[in-house]
């Protein structure tokens, strides 16, 4: 597939963690700005091995973001970045037990700021989804949905969980009643499950938690039975194919993303975290159409999906659906 008509094919992206959008250059700024010693050479910063090492870069990370001004700006630069990659909408998550300096009641409305911002100066149009940790209690929960449903704002969409999934069965009936009251408040659920969960923990996500669609859930090809009800209820799956390479699967052509395909499960294809990565959205996609020989009328049909799956208004969907019709007559496919 031709790189120039994945650049200019209009992207949605539902599955990115705002923590992992950090360059080395501004980790390495926000670290002199704070007095802050590197752990490790600047041309070796961003390593890790396995998946304790990662959260522990993560959390140093975000350790550095220590005021409101810092927020702004990293959410800004991300829909800069996002813009470069003719990302048209994206929906960030964001965990606040990451940024261990900034309270969420702070955190959350200076991000939402930096994204008002960048979409004011002709950037992509970011919202955000507030992530709950798996070791997080039942209050704790609850007490981030009802702050969240008390601070509503046009950007923040919904209600996300990450961490271990191999924790959770013991986690969901800790957070079920959280989810369920952020999704009958009006606000979107989506859950990290079929990764280091078998296919189990994505059942558990939408039976238990109610799940609107699932972030990873390649396990889930496992389970004949759950795939034909991901398939005819029209489930999305959020699918980071990289992502899924360093902790899952040998090589691409290992990877379940082609069977799911294939199967009329509503895929799409997400970067995770790009910069810890090293990848970006445009690369994701040259990977995986290179690998199950998709053509421009399969990536119009992956966009499709994102934007069926995006937890926006209608109105908001309609331009997106525009935007890529525009697209498609250019290059003379059917929509």
């Amino acid at each position: 597939m031709e790189q120039i008509f994945i650049k200019g094919l209009p992207k949605v992206e539902l599955h990115i963690h705002l923590e992992g959008t950090l360059d080395t250059n501004l980790i390495v700024e926000l670290a002199e700005k704070n007095g802050i010693r590197l752990p490790r050479p600047k041309e070796e910063l961003i390593t890790f091995s396995g998946l304790a090492d990662f959260l522990e870069l993560l959390n140093w990370i975000c350790s550095l973001v220590r005021d409101g001004s810092d927020a702004r700006r990293l959410a800004y630069r991300f829909a800069q970045y996002a813009s470069g990659q003719n990302i048209m909408y994206a929906e960030v998550m964001t965990n606040p037990t990451h940024w261990k300096a900034l309270p969420y009641s702070e955190l959350i409305p200076h991000i939402l700021e930096g994204f008002e911002q960048a979409y004011g100066d002709g950037y992509c149009d970011c919202r955000l989804l507030v992530s709950l940790l798996r070791s997080q209690t039942r209050r704790e929960a609850l007490e981030m949905v009802r702050w969240m449903k008390t601070n509503r704002h046009p950007r923040l969409l919904g209600l996300s969980v990450d961490g271990n999934e191999a924790e959770s069965e013991s986690s969901n009936r800790e957070l079920y009643e959280a989810f369920w009251e952020a999704k009958n408040a009006g606000f979107g659920v989506t859950v990290h499950a079929g990764e280091s969960s078998p296919a189990a923990g994505v059942t558990e996500a939408l039976d238990l938690l109610g799940a609107m669609r699932i972030d990873h859930g390649v396990r889930a090809v496992a389970d004949e039975r759950l795939l034909k009800r991901l398939s005819e209820e029209q489930i999305p799956l959020n699918v980071c194919l990289t992502s899924n390479l360093v902790e899952l699967y040998p090589g691409v052509d290992q990877h379940p993303l082609g069977k799911l395909y294939e199967l009329g499960i509503p895929v799409t294809v997400n970067t995770d975290d790009p910069e810890l990565l090293g990848i970006d959205l445009c690369g994701e996609l040259e990977l995986a159409s290179g690998a199950y020989g998709w053509d421009r009328a399969d990536l119009v049909r992956l966009e499709k999906n994102a934007v069926r799956a995006a937890f926006c208004d209608e109105e908001t969907k309609a331009l997106l659906f525009s935007k890529l019709e525009a697209y498609c007559r250019i290059w003379r496919i059917a929509f």
